[in-house]
């Protein structure tokens, strides 16, 4: 892990997750036809298997959510 790498603990509704803080990983939004900044995220958990999108980076990116339990969502303006 690199030095800047905190392993964390978090209480969930299934039970404890570690989750490693990594300092400023970079993160860009790709969609066709979309050019969007890059911006630093933090958390990543040992249990995920697919990209979390947490409320705060939806908001850095301009996601606007349709349909959440489909996954429907389109970038803020399309």
């Amino acid at each position: 892990m690199p030095d800047d790498t905190m392993v964390e603990t978090y209480k969930t509704a299934s039970g404890l997750m570690k989750a490693y803080r990594v300092g400023g990983a970079p993160t860009a939004l790709l969609v066709e036809g979309t050019e969007t900044r890059e911006f630093g995220t933090y958390v990543v958990s040992e249990y995920a298997d697919e990209s979390l999108i947490s409320d705060q980076l939806a908001s850095e990116f301009g996601i606007v959510v349709e349909g959440p339990a489909k996954g429907l969502w389109k970038p803020k303006g399309e």
